[in-house]
């Protein structure tokens, strides 16, 4: 019979393996009520400039000011412990917003304003929230009161209270990744883990007064939002843009502007912007650089190098929403190895971990497993129907405030105890940083009318990992169902999340059990079938 790893004390800690040191006063910082914190941040220079986007910017003191009048807007608005939706730009204003919901004691529901108005709609009737903070208004019919930006910053400066009563183990934020089920999942985070993160993120990069960070996630994911309260928190600049909404061009020239001395930037942001003949001198200030990748080139990593300053810190971190950062590494310019990809890195201190087998038991050392955690520093749950769940993230027995959080990485520990990751348990693809379940994808495309079933496979090419979708549709037009179905992909999902080929066949290839033969799909995805 398997193990249960919730009860089974036997399976915990991964020989071999290295456990990082702590990062000085993450736990204290955990603890903290954020108002308290983004005080501190303020303290070093009130007058220094904490939010800049390419046409605005934002002091410390007018960031301060804003959020707290926003707070104590929606706290009026709001019950304690609701829902906010925050639908809003990438602004120095907006992001005050932000925060201001943050501090609110409101559950803060992130929406990307780059997502079609179909999938946020869909959202947000899944979500229920008790109000939305918007820029403008939206364009698609929603139940909740609307709360507007520009009645926030037009109303009169309010002071919003010390949180006496700040709990950190209370939800704080809710993230919409991809779904196995079909539909988008809503992971819940605490204010315990995000902050704990937060100082961990400043601590790995040693981001301090004066210093300038750039993160294009910044904070439309919980990775971003760790990020930016760990710059603003100790007294940081946070430069605020979005790749996709702007242009790589006009990144790179804020990039430079602002003189960038740390990034935390995707694989695929650096692929396309370090041959461009704007990246040297953008570049040129930066001192460290973060990069999150499930595998990395090794080599493509060291010519890299040859584009950066030549003390730029490289350090390659890995993790997932519901776990933020779970390992690290500083890679060393002369990092070598027998792996065509860079380790995962060193675990994160204060967690339990353990690499298992199909059954549930740990594995030998050097050994393939998957990574399973438990912490207080991981997700709470997830949010189905209005409510937080626990999910994949069970309480662990007799550990108050821990949850348990089955990564589906599968990784193995190296002779030197560092993680290196081999692949996944399951059907999850990331592309871009950005996590994908292919049955959100196949369920869109079964929508169409004519079509039976679908299937969504990775083509995994020298060049990186694109999606190819499938579809069974007897008898249809080719010519015009290829295009009915782009336009849906359009309408529902974001950008990252539509295949980069799509094929009609008559019918999907099947394995003798009458489930879809992925492999036989797998093959002709990467036969360059066409479209």
């Amino acid at each position: 019979m398997p193990h249960d790893p919730l009860t089974d004390e036997t399976v915990w800690g991964v020989p071999g393996a290295i456990i990082a040191p702590p990062v000085p006063g993450a736990k204290a910082c955990s603890a903290t009520p954020l108002l308290d914190l983004l005080r501190v941040g303020a303290s070093h220079d009130p007058e220094a400039i904490a939010l800049v986007s390419h046409t605005a910017s934002l002091r410390y003191k007018d960031m301060l000011r804003l959020a707290q009048t926003a707070a104590r807007a929606i706290a009026d608005r709001v019950p304690p412990g609701h829902t906010v939706a925050c639908l809003l730009p990438r602004s120095p204003e907006s992001v005050a917003a932000l925060l201001g919901c943050l501090l609110s004691g409101r559950i803060c529901m992130v929406l990307d304003p780059s997502h079609p108005a179909e999938r946020q709609a869909m959202l947000l009737a899944d979500a229920a929230p008790s109000a939305l903070l918007l820029a403008e208004p939206p364009p698609f019919p929603c139940a909740a009161p609307a709360i507007m930006l520009r009645d926030v910053l037009a109303g009169p400066d309010r002071a919003w209270r010390a949180d006496s009563d700040w709990n950190p183990n209370a939800p704080l934020a809710v993230y919409f990744t991809s779904g196995s089920s079909g539909r988008p999942k809503g992971i819940v985070l605490s204010a315990r883990s995000v902050l704990y993160r937060a100082r961990s993120n400043a601590g790995y990069l040693e981001i301090g007064p004066g210093d300038r960070v750039f993160g294009p996630a910044a904070p439309i994911t919980a990775a971003g939002l760790s990020m930016l309260l760990g710059t603003l928190t100790h007294g940081a600049r946070a430069v605020l843009a979005s790749t996709a909404q702007e242009g790589a061009g006009a990144v790179l020239r804020l990039i430079e502007r602002e003189q960038v001395t740390h990034a935390i930037i995707q694989p695929s942001l650096i692929r396309l912007w370090l041959p461009l003949e704007r990246a040297g001198s953008a570049f040129r200030s930066l001192r460290r650089l973060r990069i999150g990748s499930s595998a990395l080139p090794r080599q493509e990593l060291a010519d890299w190098r040859t584009s950066l300053p030549s003390g730029c810190v490289i350090w390659h971190a890995y993790g997932s929403t519901e776990a933020l950062i779970v390992a690290n590494y500083i890679v060393p310019p002369d990092d070598a190895g027998g792996e065509a990809t860079v380790a995962a890195g060193i675990l994160e201190a204060n967690h339990d971990y353990a690499l298992l087998d199909d059954d549930d038991r740990p594995v030998a050392f050097g050994e393939p497993g998957e990574l399973v955690l438990r912490s207080r520093y991981v997700a709470l749950g997830e949010w189905r129907d209005g409510h937080l769940v626990p999910g994949r993230l069970p309480p662990v027995p007799g550990r108050p405030g821990w949850r348990f959080y089955r990564t589906g990485d599968l990784m193995r520990v190296r002779p030197d105890g560092m993680l290196h990751m081999l692949g996944r348990a399951d059907r999850q693809v990331k592309i871009h940083g950005v996590r994908i379940e292919p049955a959100e994808i196949e369920a869109v495309l079964r929508a169409e009318p004519g079509v039976t079933d679908a299937a969504v496979v990775a083509d995994r090419a020298s060049s990186g990992v694109t999606l190819h979708g499938f579809v069974a549709a007897a008898g249809a037009d080719h010519g015009m169902l290829i295009p009915s179905l782009r336009q849906r992909l359009v309408t529902a999902l974001p950008m990252t999340l539509r295949p980069a080929r799509l094929t009609v066949l008559d019918r999907l290839p099947l394995l003798p059990g009458g489930k879809t033969d992925l492999v036989a799909l797998a093959r002709l995805a990467g036969s360059g079938v066409t479209t």
